[in-house]
């Protein structure tokens, strides 16, 4: 993505002419430009190209955020932006891509806050969090059910998870890191225990990328924008709070604003928990090889990890991560 591309794209959604257009932050996979005019400043976010190896639910993902921003703006408190214009024809460029105010706010994994206003985020992500997951599917279907269409709705979480996991592992004997064989036995072991993922019988919005680069801060501590819902899923709060885990942030102060501390380490919680932190870091076997990384090596790390938890588990019977 170019600047004068961006700047065809801008134009074609907003008209005029007075734009200031440059890269703006450091997105990980989508290019992003700050949008600049006497009238307002906005992000354009073009998604990458659809040649790039990418995990299952991310081809096409960005087309599920505009309806997901519009549930949050209208059902929570939620510091979402509005989405201000979308094109998914791929009639001017062939990425999907859409435009959004700029909010305001330094990412939390930048930002150097004080002790008492980190306190403060980190209550304030929690209570986000939790309006996220109030918001329920009408029909009650679980998995990835957004507009990018990367999965049959099913009628439980567990035939979700189920079929999100095989997908998964297909994505990486596909790129060549697991054969077939270990993808058949990691499979079987999560089939031999999907018993215990029948505790979830609503549908609950989750954000699926709860890491301190996708919430915004003022210095004082306040919480500004939670980023990227392209990644949401609907289904167990419990693997969005083992996304929250893995990344560190639930922390006491996380849980009070949460409004409650889900128990995750014991009996068929503890179960369910490391299979979310395997299809959490399994992710990154794929993100690590495809061309946003070109990183082979990083990609062995994280099946070497995620091998090693499946065979103790095998060993020891003990759900540990």
């Amino acid at each position: 993505m170019d600047r004068a591309t961006a700047e065809q794209l801008v134009k074609a959604q907003l008209g005029g002419d007075d734009w200031r257009i440059g890269p703006f932050g450091a997105g990980k996979f989508s290019s992003v430009f700050s949008v600049d005019s006497p009238g307002g400043r906005y992000v354009l976010r073009v998604a990458p190209p659809d040649s790039l190896r990418q995990l299952f639910y991310e081809y096409r993902m960005m087309r599920q955020e505009p309806a997901i921003h519009a549930r949050l703006l209208a059902e929570t408190s939620v510091p979402v932006a509005q989405i201000v214009a979308h094109d998914f024809t791929r009639k001017l460029i062939d990425r999907d891509y859409l435009i959004m105010p700029r909010l305001e706010g330094t990412p939390l994994i930048d930002a150097q806050p004080s002790p008492e206003a980190m306190r403060r985020a980190l209550g304030e992500v929690g209570q986000y969090v939790a309006q996220i997951h109030s918001l329920t599917d009408p029909d009650n279907r679980f998995g990835y059910l957004g507009e990018h269409r990367c999965m049959a709705p099913q009628a439980s979480w567990r035939e979700a998870f189920a079929a999100m996991y095989e997908k998964e592992l297909r994505d990486i004997v596909d790129c060549g890191v697991y054969d077939g064989q270990i993808a058949k036995e990691a499979m079987k072991m999560l089939a031999d225990h999907l018993d215990a993922f029948e505790q979830c019988d609503t549908s609950r919005l989750l954000h699926g990328d709860l890491w301190s680069a996708n919430f915004l801060v003022q210095d004082d501590g306040e919480i500004t924008a939670v980023l990227d819902f392209d990644r949401a899923c609907w289904g167990d709060v419990e693997w969005d709070l083992a996304i929250v885990e893995y990344c560190g942030l639930d922390t006491e102060e996380f849980w009070a604003g949460y409004g409650r501390r889900v128990e995750t380490h014991s009996g068929d919680a503890a179960i369910r928990r490391m299979f979310y932190l395997l299809y959490e870091h399994q992710k990154y076997i794929v993100i690590s090889i495809s061309d946003r990384h070109n990183n082979p090596a990083r990609a062995a790390r994280y099946a070497k990890d995620s091998l090693g938890a499946m065979n103790r588990f095998r060993k020891t019977g003990k759900p540990e991560f």
